[in-house]
C-alpha cells in the first residue's frame, strides 16, 4: 500500500500542478497535502484513482472516467473526484457532463478559483454568456483582471455601456493597457458612439496635456467624422506641445483643402505622404480626398500624378489603387488606368474583380500575351468562371492560337448562366478562331448565332 501511495502522491503533483483545487475545510491546496488527508480511503480506491490520473496522463480519457466513476461509487462526497471527472469530459468535449461535474464540485467544495475557472470557459466556449457572466462576476473576486473577461462578456451580449465601464475601472486599477484600448476601439466601431469616444480622449489629454498619442487620436477621429474645423484646433493644439509632430498635417491638409488654400493643403499632403509616423490607412484617406478634389479640378492633375509617386513609394495599397484606376478610367485614360490595376492585382492576385477588370483593359490594350497568362492562372481559382474563359480565348485569337481558344471557348460557354451579350461574344470568338481555322462553315454558323442573340439584345 505505501508503494502505491508514493506513486499516487506523486501523480497527484503533475495533474493538479497548474490548479488551485482545495479539497479540504481549509485553504491548502489538494495537491501539496499528503494522500493520508484524502481520509480513510481504500486500496481498491487509490488503485482505482491512481490509474485514472495515469490514463488521463496518456490522454486516454474516457478510461480515467471509467475509473473515476468507479472511485466516486466508493466515495461520493469527494469533490476532487467529480472535477477529475469534469476535466476529463472537458478533454472529450463533452462539454455538457464537464459543466455538471463543476457544477457539482462547487456544490462540494463552494468558491474554488480553478474550478470557476473551467466553468466559465466551458460556457464561454458554448456561448453561454449569461452564464459565464455569473461565473467570471465570483472569478472577480480572485483577481481583478478578470474585469477584462467581463467586458469581453458584455461586450458579446451588447452591454456596450457596460463594457466600457469595466474597461475604466481596470485601468483606474491597473494603468492604461494596449489591449484594453483595442476593445475600446471595437466597442466604438460597433456602436458608432463618437461622443464617449471623444469625451474619453478629451479626459486623457486634460489630465496629461504632454501626451501626443491622445492628440493623434482625436485628429484621427473628427478627421474620420469629417469635423474639419475640429481636427484642425486639436492640430494646432498638438503643434504647441511638439512642433515637430508630423502627424497635424492630417488635419491641416483638409482644413486647408476646405478652406481653399490650395497650395497648402497639397504641402501639408505631401509631408503626410512622406511621414514615417502616419499609418497607411489615414495616407490613403488623404489620397483619396485629393483624388476626389482634382476630379473637379483637373488642373491639378499635375499635383495627383505627384501625390501618387509618393504614396506608392510609401505605401503602395491595393484599394487605392482601383480607385486610382476607377479614376483614370472615368476619363478614358485607360492607359493611365492599367498600371495601377496591374499594381492592385499584384498585392491581391486572387481577387476577381480585379483579375476580370485588369484581362478587360489588357485585351483593349492589345497586352494579349499578359491577358492570356493572367485567364490561366485565374481559372486554376475560379474553374467555372465564363469570363475567364472568354477573355483566355479572346487573347488566344489575337495571337493567332487558334485551337487553343477554340478548346477554351467551348469549355467556358458551358458556363453561361442567363447572360445574352456574354454568349454573343463566346460565338463571336469562336467564329473568329474557326474562320481563322479555315473551318469557314462552323465560322459562320457561329457568326449566325452571335448575329441572332445581339439582335435579341439590340430590341
Amino acid at each position: 500500500m505505501k508503494k502505491n501511495t508514493y506513486i499516487l502522491i506523486f501523480f497527484l503533483c503533475v495533474s493538479m500542478l497548474s490548479q488551485q483545487y482545495i479539497y479540504a475545510q481549509d485553504t491548502t491546496p489538494f495537491a501539496d497535502e499528503n494522500i493520508d488527508d484524502l481520509g480513510d480511503v481504500s486500496d481498491e480506491f487509490q488503485e482505482a484513482f491512481f490509474e485514472a490520473l495515469k490514463q488521463k496522463g496518456i490522454e486516454n480519457y474516457e478510461r480515467a472516467i471509467t475509473y473515476l466513476n468507479e472511485c466516486i461509487v466508493m466515495e461520493p462526497s469527494l469533490s476532487i473526484l467529480y472535477f477529475e471527472r469534469g476535466k476529463n469530459y472537458n478533454l472529450l468535449k463533452n462539454y455538457d457532463r464537464a459543466t455538471e461535474d463543476f457544477i457539482k464540485t462547487l456544490e462540494l467544495q463552494p468558491n474554488q478559483e480553478s474550478v470557476l475557472e473551467l466553468l466559465y470557459e466551458v460556457y464561454y466556449r458554448n456561448r453561454d454568456y449569461k452564464k459565464a457572466e455569473d461565473i467570471v462576476l465570483k472569478l472577480v473576486t480572485f483577481d481583478i483582471q478578470y474585469k477584462e473577461d467581463l467586458a469581453r462578456l458584455y461586450i458579446a451580449t451588447q452591454k456596450y455601456d457596460q463594457a466600457l465601464d469595466m474597461l475604466d475601472e481596470l485601468d483606474n486599477q491597473k494603468g492604461s493597457d494596449i489591449y484594453r484600448n483595442q476593445l475600446r476601439d471595437r466597442i466604438y466601431t460597433l456602436t458608432g458612439d463618437t461622443n464617449r469616444q471623444t469625451e474619453a480622449i478629451e479626459k486623457k489629454i486634460a489630465s496629461n496635456p504632454q501626451e501626443q498619442s491622445e492628440y493623434l487620436k482625436l485628429i484621427y477621429l473628427y478627421s474620420e467624422q469629417g469635423a474639419t474645423k475640429k481636427a484642425y484646433d486639436i492640430a494646432l493644439k498638438l503643434q504647441e506641445v511638439n512642433p515637430e509632430a508630423e502627424e497635424v498635417q492630417l488635419a491641416l491638409y483638409k482644413f486647408y483643402l476646405e478652406d481653399g488654400k490650395i497650395e497648402e493643403a497639397i504641402t501639408s499632403m505631401q509631408k503626410a505622404l512622406k511621414s514615417n509616423k502616419i499609418p497607411n490607412k489615414a495616407k490613403h484617406r488623404v489620397l483619396n480626398d485629393f483624388l476626389l478634389f482634382v476630379n473637379k479640378n483637373e488642373q491639378y492633375e499635375p499635383q495627383l500624378e505627384s501625390a501618387i509617386a509618393i504614396f506608392d513609394s510609401q505605401a503602395g495599397d491595393t484599394k487605392i489603387y482601383q480607385e486610382l484606376s476607377n479614376y483614370y478610367i472615368g476619363k478614358g485614360l485607360k492607359n493611365k488606368a492599367l498600371p495601377y490595376l496591374r499594381k492592385a492585382l499584384n498585392k491581391d492576385p486572387e481577387n476577381l474583380e480585379l483579375i476580370k477588370n485588369t484581362l478587360l483593359l489588357q485585351l483593349d490594350a492589345g497586352d494579349n500575351n499578359a491577358a492570356a497568362k493572367i485567364a490561366s492562372e485565374a481559372l486554376e481559382l475560379y474553374p467555372s468562371q465564363p469570363l475567364l474563359y472568354l477573355t483566355y480565348g479572346a487573347a488566344l485569337n489575337n495571337q493567332s492560337k487558334h485551337r487553343e481558344a477554340i478548346e477554351q471557348l467551348e469549355i467556358g460557354i458551358d458556363y453561361i448562366i442567363d447572360d445574352v451579350r456574354m454568349e454573343a461574344d463566346f460565338y463571336q470568338q469562336l467564329s473568329n478562331a474557326y474562320t481563322a481555322s479555315g473551318d469557314t462553315i462552323k465560322g459562320q454558323q457561329y457568326l449566325e448565332k452571335s448575329q441572332t442573340l445581339k439582335s435579341q439584345i439590340d430590341k
